[in-house]
């Protein structure tokens, strides 16, 4: 079962939630492996540009859901049991680097919601036999 590490809350609506679903698999040594998963609210602030924002909102929900989730999965294999938290700790401090400026940033939200509407786009497109 997995283990909630932290949650945190960012300015621009982005909520991280850290879940920890390791497995030991071999003698003393585990496979470490923490999801990320980055939610965002579908809310009339993401459609400031049209007329009706709280409309378009409920158009999008109504595709999407009530908000939109994307998630990563921090991994690795062969860690002893002794040095689980410092393995944890780096994977974690790792991700906050490289990741946190992105998804702090007010155009993330947007840029997600963009993204998922473009694979619904893509996904529909009716399938074609060619001979």
């Amino acid at each position: 079962m997995a283990t909630t590490l932290r949650q945190e809350q960012f300015e621009n609506g982005v909520r991280l939630e850290f879940k920890e679903d390791s497995n030991r698999y071999f003698g003393d040594y585990y496979r470490l492996r923490i999801e990320v998963r980055c939610r965002v609210v579908i809310d009339a602030v993401l459609f400031p540009e049209t007329a009706d924002p709280a409309g378009e909102a409920r158009r999008v929900r109504g595709l999407l859901g009530e908000e939109l989730t994307w998630t990563r999965h921090l991994e690795r294999m062969g860690v002893a049991t002794a040095d689980l938290p410092v393995v944890r700790a780096e994977l974690l401090d790792s991700f906050a680097t490289s990741a946190y400026p992105y998804l702090r940033s007010p155009e993330f939200p947007h840029r997600l919601l963009a993204g998922e509407l473009e694979k619904r786009k893509q996904a529909r497109r009716p399938f074609r036999l060619v001979k």
